[in-house]
């Protein structure tokens, strides 16, 4: 999947931040469901391409990695309810207190989930593939 978007900030020859401009939003097809309008996020230059702030690029994000991403977001912590549900059911504690439970496997799920991507972090960034227009 590729995107484009301008150069915000560089931080090293390999870090830089991106925003999508309203331009770019226009021909996207998922720029209803998108949550990056009008933020800044990490992006990397492993290509070595001399990049400027101002600059316009494209992206590439690995098809696999961002379905992969997603549905690890969502499914890891929801699969987690029932178990800490039944578990806590099979301790012997009410249908109230095991809600809760419940509930606190999902809060541990999404903060596994959030320590998963903190330590994969690198391989979850969006690369950048070429230069599309200078600086304006």
């Amino acid at each position: 999947m590729y995107e484009t978007v301008t150069i915000k900030r560089i931080h090293s020859s390999k870090s830089i931040e991106v925003s999508c401009d309203s331009s770019a939003c226009n021909g996207c097809k998922g720029a209803a469901f998108c949550n990056t309008k009008g933020k800044v996020f990490e992006a990397s230059n492993n290509t070595g391409l001399h990049l400027q702030e101002g600059m316009v690029v494209e992206l590439y994000l690995k098809p696999s990695s961002t379905i992969f991403s997603t549905l690890f977001t969502l499914l890891f912590p929801l699969a987690l309810f029932p178990l800490a549900y039944y578990l806590a059911k099979w301790t012997g504690l009410g249908e109230g207190s095991s809600m809760f439970v419940g509930l606190g496997g999902i809060l541990v799920g999404f903060l596994l989930v959030w320590a998963f991507f903190k330590a994969h972090k690198a391989r979850y960034i969006p690369q950048v593939q070429r230069i599309i227009e200078e600086e304006v």
